[in-house]
Formats: C-alpha cells, sequence, structure tokens
C-alpha cells in the first residue's frame, strides 16, 4: 500500500518560491525596519499566479529548506490560500528533489512523506499540547498545489504557508493515517449512491486530535465508522462542501485490531458515469486520520 495515493491532483501557475524565513529583520518599502516573523514561526511564501476562467492546473511543486540550526517541531501548519486552490500538501522528501519551483507531473513519489493535506479552505491544523511534527535539521520541506478557477474571471493570486514552532524537543510525535478508495463508479443519472472500503484491524493505537475528509463535486455526504459493519459505530459524519473542506478537530481513540469503515455518497447528474481521478471533474472517497503518537506513514488503501 502507498499513502501517496490518497492524495487528491495538486497543480499551480507558480514560478518560484521566495523562501523561508523566521525572525531576520528587514527593510520594508517605506524605508522602516520589519522584524519579520515571531522567533517561533517560520513563514514560505509563493511569487503570484495566475489562471484564466475555467482553467485548472495541476502538479507544479515547490521546494524550501527548514533551519539548519536545529531540529524544527512544528505545533501549528497554517496554508493562506490563495484564489482558486483547490487542493494543498506538504511534504517532507526523504530524497532531496531540486531548490525551488518546477514542473512535476507526477501526483506524489515514495520519497514524499506526508505532512499535510488540505482541500478548499481546509485552514489550520493544530496539534495537541505538549505534541509537534517532528522535522530534521536542514530538511526540505515540499509544497505541491492544484488550482481550478471555476469564475468567470482570471485569478491572479499568491499562497504562503505559516509553521508555529517549539522548542519542546520532548513534545510527542504527531503524523498522518490515511484512507482512499480508488474503485469508485458512480452511475450517470443517479442520486444517493453509497460506495465506500472496509480496514479491518487498524495496526496500532492512534490518539486523533484531527481529521479530514475529501471528494469532488459530485459528492453529498461522507462517514467514517467502527465495528464488525459499516456504521455500526459512527465515528465521522458530515454533508459534503466541495467549497469547504475544513480540517475538523476531532478527538478519537483508535485501538489496535479496531475495523473502521469510509463511505461516501454522491449525486451525478451528468449524462456519463463518473469514475476515480485526479481531476476536479473526476471524483474521489478519501480521508485523514491526524494522530500522536506517530508511529511512520501508512494507510489503508482498495482499488
Amino acid at each position: 500500500m502507498k499513502l501517496a495515493r490518497i492524495y487528491a491532483p495538486l497543480a499551480i501557475a507558480l514560478t518560484s518560491l521566495v523562501g523561508c524565513s523566521g525572525g531576520e529583520s528587514v527593510t520594508d518599502k517605506d524605508g522602516g525596519v520589519d522584524s519579520g516573523p515571531p522567533p517561533n514561526e517560520i513563514r514560505f511564501d509563493t511569487t503570484s499566479y495566475t489562471l484564466q476562467p475555467g482553467e485548472e492546473k495541476r502538479y507544479y511543486c515547490f521546494t524550501t529548506r527548514l533551519p539548519a540550526d536545529k531540529p524544527t517541531i512544528a505545533e501549528e501548519i497554517t496554508p493562506i490560500y490563495g484564489k482558486a486552490t483547490h487542493h494543498l500538501a506538504i511534504y517532507y522528501t526523504i530524497q532531496a528533489e531540486p531548490d525551488g519551483a518546477f514542473d512535476c507531473p507526477q501526483l506524489v513519489k515514495n520519497t514524499w512523506l506526508p505532512l499535510y493535506v488540505g482541500g478548499v479552505a481546509s485552514g489550520s491544523l493544530k496539534a495537541p499540547p505538549g505534541a509537534g511534527f517532528h522535522l530534521f535539521k536542514n530538511q526540505q520541506l515540499l509544497v505541491q498545489l492544484h488550482l481550478l478557477n471555476a469564475g468567470a474571471a482570471p485569478v491572479e493570486d499568491k499562497a504562503t504557508i505559516v509553521l508555529k514552532t517549539t522548542d519542546n524537543t520532548n513534545a510527542v510525535p504527531a503524523g498522518i493515517y490515511g484512507f482512499d478508495y480508488r474503485g469508485l463508479n458512480i452511475p450517470a443519472q443517479s442520486q444517493g449512491v453509497i460506495q465506500g472500503m472496509s480496514c479491518p484491524n487498524m495496526p496500532w493505537d492512534m490518539d486523533v486530535f484531527a481529521v479530514l475528509g475529501h471528494m469532488h463535486q459530485l459528492g453529498k455526504n461522507i462517514d467514517v465508522s467502527r465495528g464488525a459493519q459499516p456504521g455500526d459505530e459512527m465515528l465521522y459524519q458530515a454533508a459534503w462542501n466541495f467549497d469547504d473542506q475544513p480540517t475538523v478537530p476531532k478527538s478519537l481513540k483508535i485501538k489496535t485490531g479496531d475495523n473502521i469503515h469510509l463511505r461516501c455518497t454522491y449525486d451525478n447528474p451528468g449524462a456519463m458515469d463518473v469514475t476515480y481521478g485526479e481531476s476536479s471533474f473526476q471524483e474521489m472517497c478519501a480521508f485523514v486520520f491526524y494522530y500522536t503518537p506517530f508511529k511512520l506513514v501508512n494507510g489503508c488503501t482498495q482499488p
């Protein structure tokens, strides 16, 4: 199983990464001194991107390096989304990629390990008190974006990533566990189509502190349950809104051996069947647990 498969297609029309900052003084446009971000904040910006009406751009990446003098432990991850952002993911690499911005036609590599994933307006991800996302000295981060301009006017904007950090090296490690059902087949002219998968025997205990669901434009509802059959014990259930895909704080205790079920409901008023795919005009059924104590990158996926 490859956890990389859980992520929707990502893209952007960015041309370069401005850089990574953390507390240095700079001169502002009026000649004054801007103290920059506070010492416990790392921020990196992109330059602006432009999309024409109806334009969708996928698979564009950019990279930056975290400080080289000490490990980074992020207590909170906040993407400041630019206009038309459909999906954003932050990875840490275990094999170096080019510095700066570059085209990346593949969805993801096995050497990109997920730190944060988000859909439209997913917002901040905050670890519980005393926990954090542990990253090495000089760690390379890779951000991949997917843009879709569904409006009638051109869009020009940029994106920013903000990490709030801690010096507590004893912070409990936080991480991600993903679910992805790829066998979708939603018939034309259909309503209330329920599809999903079961993941038996969860591999270890997890203290889940936040969750994120992901579907595309035909999605109506998403739920996650535990037990012998789907729906036995409902852990999460929500109506789906393609234009509002929040990271939801959620406290769950997952036990080794639990059976977890993911279900997604769709309406397809179109004339064509819709299957799994990376475009916003295809569909997905995916879900993420953010949890402590983090063990290793893993997840459950079914073809």
